[in-house]
């Protein structure tokens, strides 16, 4: 006679219990988010200043706070001066790297649902500076956020060296309308050059420009 073997269900059920739990931990990790909510994965580089990171099992889409780099993916505007170069920096230093998200306590997403951050590498490094140090970047605020003097700051010593969207004679080096074709161009924008001084409108912000009946040049 066959004696029967009994297995005790409790045990089992703890260790499958366990089992679950690491191997949900480490998924978790890999596909992006770091268990303790601190370090994500950039998974996409949008454009210089737009990535998607991992976090967990969703994909979270960041607008770098504080800074503006120029257009190449709009789907209303041609891609911009020095924008492809600041895109391939951003990609070339983020995608598929480890970062850490450090936000705004009283601003943490913009008018489009995107989380606004900074974004730290693994030595510290606040990226978002970066951009704006190297002349990939200019210094934007449509929401307020505490490193806005230090960044601009770093902006006033980029221009002054010329780098990147500050390079040329013929570069915008602040916001400038034409009065008399009402029409605007950015800093980073070519054709500033080309506007006489009598004839010169300064701006602070793009919004303020377009108040007055400005519209932004094509090129």
């Amino acid at each position: 006679m066959r004696k029967r073997v009994w297995i005790h269900k409790k045990p089992l059920f703890a260790f499958i219990l366990i089992a679950l739990i690491i191997s949900g931990s480490t998924l978790w990790t890999l596909s992006g988010g770091d268990p303790n909510g601190e370090w994500v994965l950039v998974t996409e580089v949008v454009d210089g200043d737009t990535i998607y990171v991992g976090r967990g099992w969703r994909s979270t889409k960041v607008r770098l706070i504080g800074v503006d780099t120029p257009e190449t993916v709009h789907p209303e505007k041609p891609v911009e001066f020095f924008g492809p170069e600041a895109s391939e920096f951003t990609k070339r230093q983020l995608d598929g790297e480890k970062v850490r998200l450090e936000l705004e306590p009283s601003n943490q997403y913009d008018d489009y649902g995107r989380l606004l951050a900074y974004v730290l590498l693994l030595d510290g490094t606040y990226f978002n500076a970066e951009l704006i140090k190297q002349g990939y970047a200019r210094v934007i605020a449509p929401s307020p956020f505490h490193r806005y003097e230090e960044f601009r700051s770093y902006e006033r010593d980029a221009r002054v060296k010329g780098l990147g969207l500050w390079a040329g004679k013929d570069i915008c080096k602040e916001i400038i309308g034409n009065r008399r074709s009402k029409i605007y161009r950015l800093p980073g924008d070519a054709g500033c050059g080309r506007i006489r001084e009598e004839n010169r409108v300064y701006f602070d912000t793009e919004e303020e420009a377009i108040k007055a009946g400005y519209r932004r040049a094509k090129r």
